[in-house]
């Protein structure tokens, strides 16, 4: 066996054994439609949707807000981040209008919720926790019509 061949067959060999995870067999399925809830930097609750799209080993998350503009419902982009997931957890960088943050997700034992934890650039290192309650399919696939 040659020693390419040797350095291969390591890592197949802890894979199959288990002292190395296989991500996708190890995460939980983080893409869906959540609501999320939480407390804002400036102290006022708050309620989103947030979208979690996969895109490989990758994840992309969209932060939803909406307001109310005479009788419409206006949705607005709030945050957009890209994130990776290793085993329960899923770690987004994001950007706000004028910032940059970190969101850290954990998956509920039942994959129903994801519990984060969440802090800005410029919020005098501040955490704040923000709880997403995942959407039943059936919901998430109407609203993405």
């Amino acid at each position: 066996m040659t020693r390419a061949g040797r350095f291969a067959l390591a890592p197949m060999v802890l894979l199959s054994i288990g002292l190395i995870p296989a991500v996708s067999a190890a995460q939980p399925a983080f893409d869906g439609v959540y609501i999320a809830s939480g407390v804002d930097s400036d102290g006022s609750d708050y309620r989103r949707a947030v979208e979690i799209e996969r895109h490989g080993h990758a994840f992309t998350v969209t932060w939803v807000s909406t307001r109310l503009v005479g009788n419409a419902l206006v949705l607005e982009p709030t945050w957009v981040g890209v994130g990776i997931a290793t085993g329960d957890i899923l770690s987004v960088g994001f950007i706000t209008r004028d910032t940059i943050g970190l969101m850290v997700y954990r998956a509920s034992a039942d994959k129903t919720e994801l519990s984060g934890q969440w802090t800005l650039a410029d919020d005098d290192d501040a955490i704040h926790t923000e709880v997403l309650t995942r959407l039943p399919d059936i919901l998430s696939s109407r609203l993405e019509r």
